[in-house]
């Protein structure tokens, strides 16, 4: 960095205003106080059998254990790491709503459901942010009252904050035809009645079309069966029949029956894109014209089905709410309301239909129904439910411990009326290990300018939440100089001024936030590899972290933080009377001219289940590997899996989502009778998030075995192919036996996504065995093959659907260390095929790294020690884009074989002869701990580009990678293509690059001081 520069003073009338001193960076560094851990106590519930809703977070000084179900502390205070967070005491939670006279408390909430429960909103290295939904407040009389709240934890590494929030109730929609409307009234369905036209009031021609709005409440199911929005004549496989069911999200199907008897139902179901709006108005139109059956949703077509035949107009009952002919006692009724209702003896063109949907109350007469219905004249429209009223109301929100007392309300003011949808919040903010309350941040300066056009960014003060907002929407990417946007090496840049202008040091707690339309990345799909660098004014990567949450998920139903946003969240300490200069840079498809590797938290927020999900990405078309700790989605650990460079699936596309080879799983363990013992008490660190190389572990134990593992994931910056690296560890503390164990697969057991045709095994010499694969029938096929480091399988020849758009790949591991005592033997892995069957018509193969077929039980002191690499390659060389010629080649030669897997088991062996320094390890990267900030070895070896990592160093900056005599300079934006890290229990830094590996015969490294 450049010395201080001072800022000139400044005389006014009242005397002179000093400069602040620029703030030495070595002293703005995170400490491992502001890290945070947040865990389930016992495991997901959900998932380990017996688990307590109790969801954990600890950090340095505090511990709390919150009973997300009762809604009960029952610990929360000071804490030492390693102990157990019972430790602490309990503390008294008391959420209080007084409405129009009466006091209702808050002693649990509702049932865990897709969108319903406790949630996870930010999870990382500094900031643990979460809610429970749904609270249920109740009177001493029981009585509940009709409310919308919910309770939000944020946790950073000194301070705890609860946020109750709350508002009123919506009504439920009323009966028949006391019910609110589109135009005027319409008439309610309540799951206890039904509205039916007698079958002379409703015959319908031969070519139809039915018009009608519905209004779906989020809860619209009346019993478990999926309910008809509408069915004519008894049922779908009676002649004369047609109608429109909808799924358990809302997804409706158009059926119709020409000719009677189950072989002439015929039904079509809409897209995704179908799916109805929650608490909203929907158009929805069914038609058929002697060809064609089709279906419309909100003023858009969403599926058809040719069928050729006259239909017979067979007279019968029009029902809406319920299958027509009454089966079921009312277990096939819709819970919502219907209004406008009109019925046609001709097709409405697209454009005619969009006016119904956008004006059904100005319909030209070239238009006129055949029939139509309509409802109550003096009953008042409404675009959603009625909200209550209240007149009186109090929230307050109590937090107790031995005998101190933290308390916040809001008060509505007299003469006003409180109305959905404003929400109002109770907020207490403290210092859990003195249970002292947290001021707001004071004497904090913030100032943001968007570097290309000079423009001054929002920066606002959150004090429930204790950050500092920078809002990014609308920056402009910059390309590279000569360089026309959009590209992928754009980049957003914004200079940082911090001014600490008290008398105090102080941690100050940042948020870069982008919402859904802040997005300006014109290639790719930007969120989804999006990376955050902390720069100094000089460019150079400060080290400072940048926890990477995000979100792209909407669903009206998940209420509150669904939708597209980004979080960037640090902690930068500022001493007192200083100032700091920083840049933030955005980066989404690149870093230094090379795909970018990211590891972010995606808030599943607007998808439903709601817990932590981690997401890596190479560059920024897509996810490259998913990662689901608890296994609470799928079963498994490694979830959705894309190759990258690759034609998507939209339309062959280049940078965009390819296609889901998905499933992997670690450490699967069976116990004697066959059944699964899931992991739990899974706890996360956050190493390293990029952009040049990703480093996490998750941590946790077999449930109840005393199996205790360790999975660090890593995803380098590359521009080949995806590549997930692995360092597993697991230690055994009691005797335990089992009946199938698996250290490793992909896919997985739970979650499959692809098949592949054929399946062998090999090490460096070449190919052991291959044979074809056998899928389905959850067990393994022919013998197991023993792996030995750098042995390799491949699953290739990968099935690809018939008129499938987008690539397809073939995926493979290799085993690059191994270690391992069983029974205090030492002992190889073995490969081998299990078939598997995700569903009824999906049969698979996965590729299973076993323990010899004779070892049953594991007994205190075995341990195992491994580390893998697992590659998604592409299939053929016509669908790889990217610059790599020697995969190009390779693939032109060897696609859709072993050879390729092959390949990488040979080429990417690393071979390091050090002169000053040590070697740490050899994958994911090459990590060298320098002497002196000094390191110089041969590196021979290695595909494309090889990861290093240099440790112990003393400063962030000033240093220069020379291979073979020449200085590696990948730079695009200037000094982007190196990655800092900062280790705050050592207080000292590392830097990460990724080089072209050198030519056989070794490449000489020379990294140190730059002078």
């Amino acid at each position: 960095m450049k010395l201080p520069v001072l800022l000139v003073s400044v005389l006014f009338f009242v005397g002179v205003v000093h400069p602040a001193e620029e703030a030495d960076l070595s002293r703005c560094m995170p400490q491992k106080e502001d890290f945070t851990s947040m865990w389930w106590r016992a495991g997901y519930p959900a998932v380990v059998p017996g688990a307590p809703w109790h969801r954990c977070i600890s950090t340095e000084t505090y511990a709390l254990v919150q009973d997300t179900k009762t809604l009960t502390i029952p610990h929360l205070g000071k804490y030492k790491p390693g102990r157990p967070v019972s430790e602490p005491g309990p503390a008294e939670l008391e959420l209080k709503l007084s409405v129009n006279g009466k006091t209702y408390f808050a002693r649990s909430a509702q049932e865990v459901s897709r969108f319903v429960g406790p949630r996870i909103i930010e999870s990382g290295k500094f900031l643990q942010r979460a809610d429970v939904t749904n609270l249920i407040f109740t009177a001493e009389d029981g009585s509940v009252l009709n409310q919308e709240s919910r309770l939000e934890t944020v946790a950073w590494g000194d301070r705890l904050g609860f946020i109750l929030s709350a508002r009123p109730g919506r009504q439920s929609v009323a009966e028949g035809e006391k019910c609110f409307g589109i135009i005027n009234g319409g008439y309610g369905l309540t799951g206890a009645n039904r509205f039916d036209v007698p079958g002379e009031s409703c015959d319908t021609p031969e070519t139809f079309r039915l018009s009608f709005h519905a209004f779906v409440p989020t809860v619209f199911k009346a019993d478990k069966h999926s309910p008809w929005l509408v069915c004519k004549n008894a049922h779908e496989q009676k002649d004369g029949n047609y109608g429109i069911v909808l799924d358990k999200d809302a997804v409706p199907t158009a059926l119709i029956n020409i000719g009677g008897g189950r072989d002439n139902s015929y039904r079509i179901k809409g897209g995704k894109q179908a799916e109805l709006k929650r608490e909203q108005w929907n158009h929805l139109a069914i038609s058929y014209d002697s060809k064609m059956l089709r279906l419309y949703v909100n003023g858009h077509f969403s599926a058809e089905l040719q069928i050729e035949k006259k239909r017979n107009p067979v007279r019968g009952g029009l029902c809406f709410g319920d299958r027509q002919d009454g089966f079921g006692k009312g277990a096939f009724r819709f819970r919502g309301a219907v209004d406008e209702i009109k019925l046609f003896d001709r097709a409405l063109s697209l454009g005619e239909l969009r006016r119904l949907s956008r004006l059904p109350d100005k319909s030209p007469a070239n238009m006129t129904p055949l029939q139509e219905w309509s409802f109550r004249s003096d009953v008042a429209a409404s675009a959603e439910r009625i909200s209550e009223e209240w007149t009186a109301a109090n929230l307050e929100l109590r937090l107790s411990r031995e005998g101190k007392e933290l308390k916040s309300n809001w008060q509505l003011p007299e003469g006003e009326t409180w109305l959905a949808p404003h929400w109002q919040e109770a907020a207490i903010t403290f210092f859990p290990d003195t249970f002292q309350p947290a001021p707001p941040q004071s004497g904090i300066d913030i100032t943001a300018t968007e570097k290309a056009a000079g423009r001054d960014l929002p920066v606002s003060y959150e004090p429930k939440i204790g950050w500092h907002k920078i809002n990014l929407d609308g920056i402009v990417p910059l390309p590279p100089d000569g360089v026309e946007s959009p590209g992928n090496d754009a980049m957003e840049r914004v200079s940082l001024r911090l001014h600490n202008r008290s008398e105090k040091d102080q941690a100050v707690r940042l948020m870069f936030e982008k919402t859904a339309r802040g997005i300006r990345q014109r290639i790719g799909t930007p969120i989804t590899g999006i990376s955050a660098i902390l720069r100094d004014a000089e460019g150079n990567p400060t080290g400072i972290p940048v926890q990477l949450s995000k979100n792209w998920h909407v669903h009206r139903e998940a209420g509150t933080y669904s939708g597209s946003w980004f979080h960037g969240i640090s902690v930068v300490h500022l001493p007192k009377g200083t100032h700091l200069d920083l840049e933030l840079v955005i980066v989404y498809g690149h870093w230094g001219g090379l795909p970018a590797a990211s590891h972010a938290q995606l808030s599943l927020i607007g998808w439903g289940n709601n817990q932590l999900w981690h997401q890596s990405a190479l560059g920024s078309w897509g996810e490259s590997i998913c990662y689901d700790p608890d296994q609470h989605n799928a079963g498994c650990t490694i979830t959705d899996v894309r190759p990258v460079l690759v034609s998507g699936m939209k339309e062959n596309a280049r940078w965009n989502w390819t296609h889901n080879h998905g499933g992997g799983d670690f450490f699967r363990f069976f116990d004697p009778a066959g059944e699964r013992v899931p992991h739990a008490r899974v706890r996360i660190r956050e190493h390293r998030q990029g952009p040049c190389l990703t480093e996490v572990t998750y941590s946790g134990e077999i449930n109840h075995t005393g199996i205790f593992h360790h999975s660090t994931v890593s995803l380098a910056r590359s521009d080949d192919m995806v590549c997930g690296t692995y360092q597993l560890q697991l230690n055994v503390t009691k005797p335990v036996e089992f009946s199938r164990f698996v250290l490793f697969q992909i896919g997985a057991d739970t979650y499959l996504s692809t098949r592949e045709k054929k399946f062998a095994v090999g090490n460096e010499k070449g190919l052991i065995t291959e044979w074809d694969t056998e899928w389905g029938g959850d067990n393994y096929k022919g013998e197991p093959v023993e792996a030995r480091i750098h042995s390799w399988a491949s699953l290739h020849d990968a099935f690809v659907p018939e008129g499938e758009s987008g690539a397809r790949a073939n995926r493979g591991i290799i085993l690059r260390s191994w270690e391992a005592k069983i029974g205090g033997k030492e002992i190889y892995p073995q490969f081998a095929e299990h078939g598997a069957q995700r569903h009824r018509n999906f049969p698979a193969s996965t590729m299973d790294l076993i323990l010899p077929p004779d070892i049953k039980s594991f007994a205190p002191g075995d341990y195992i020690k491994a580390t893998i690499e697992h590659f998604i390659v592409p299939r053929l060389a016509e669908d790889y884009y990217g610059p790599d010629e020697e995969l190009r080649a390779a693939l032109e030669r060897d696609q859709n074989t072993w050879k390729m897997i092959h390949r990488q088991a040979v080429g990417d062996q690393i071979s390091v002869i050090m002169n000053v320094g040590r070697v740490i390890h050899q994958y994911p990267d090459v990590r060298i701990k320098t002497v002196q900030d000094r390191a110089e070895f041969v590196l021979d070896g290695g595909i494309g580009y090889v990861p290093l990592t240099f440790e112990n160093l003393s400063s962030p900056d000033g240093y220069i990678l020379t291979l073979d005599g020449v200085k590696v300079d990948q730079s695009v934006h200037g000094n982007d293509f190196w990655q800092t890290d900062y280790n705050p229990v050592s207080k000292m830094w590392s830097q990460t690059y990724n080089i072209r590996s050198p030519r056989k015969g070794g490449g000489a490294i020379r990294f140190g001081p730059d002078n």
